[in-house]
């Protein structure tokens, strides 16, 4: 399913890659849910769970500003999750998982670069990058005691939501074209629309994520990392 999504996602975008980037990577997310019930209260004894986090797409520089400015457009795949025991006389245990396709948008700025003493190609470049990413559930499960529940169709978890993404990151450029790329994000997820009022429930999503990759340039590219360019 993984390996798919990728696939489908660089041929959809073939024809807008061309003389840029792509980039790769996966890792690890740590989610919290931030839950409320219809009376605004919250589920204590929620437990953040680690799961998988993936992206992909294509990295092109502002040419009008400079070569330290990029946009960045991609596709998610982030599993979230997590675990807890009712804290009355019942004790009931509770697990969520929900997985979340997504596509994204964002803005990088290099931030300085550590040149190689031996090949002035070669260098690890630090940058910070801002993104939005509105995301969709395509499946996910609810475990209540023995019993297991589909969630797809659940108005809290099946309706649209948007994170907002900060990143820090560096970029190893190897070569003139290859760059190997590790990043952490934080990012906090809002169902879409907000709900108002106390009386609704309300499901928010904050996550921790930590992926490595690649990042690719093209044939027809003359460069990895823009300020590497000869």
């Amino acid at each position: 399913m993984r390996i798919l999504i990728i696939v489908a996602f660089t041929v959809l975008l073939g024809p807008l890659v061309r003389g840029q980037q792509i980039f790769v990577q996966g890792g690890m997310l740590r989610s919290e849910f931030l839950y409320k019930n219809s009376k605004g209260e919250r589920i204590e004894g929620l437990v953040p769970l680690k799961n998988f986090a993936m992206a992909a797409g294509i990295r092109k520089p502002f040419k009008k500003f400079d070569s330290k400015w990029f946009y960045l457009l991609g596709a998610t795949y982030e599993v979230y999750a997590t675990r807890g025991t009712s804290q009355d006389a019942y004790r009931n245990y509770y697990e969520w998982k929900a997985t979340y396709l997504g596509v994204s948008a964002g803005v990088e700025r290099d931030l300085f670069t550590i040149r190689s003493r031996r090949k002035n190609n070669k260098g690890t470049t630090f940058f910070t990058r801002l993104a939005v990413n509105p995301a969709f559930l395509i499946k996910g499960s609810q475990t209540l005691n023995n019993d297991v529940y589909d969630l797809r169709g659940t108005e809290q978890f099946n309706a649209p939501y948007l994170f907002g993404r900060a990143t820090f990151g560096a970029n190893y450029c190897v070569s003139n074209r290859v760059a190997i790329i590790g990043e952490y994000s934080f990012a906090q997820g809002l169902r879409m629309p907000i709900n108002v009022g106390d009386d609704e429930e309300k499901l928010g999503y904050r996550a921790h994520v930590f992926t490595t990759g690649v990042v690719i340039a093209l044939n027809n590219c003359r460069y990895c990392l823009t300020q590497f360019a000869k």
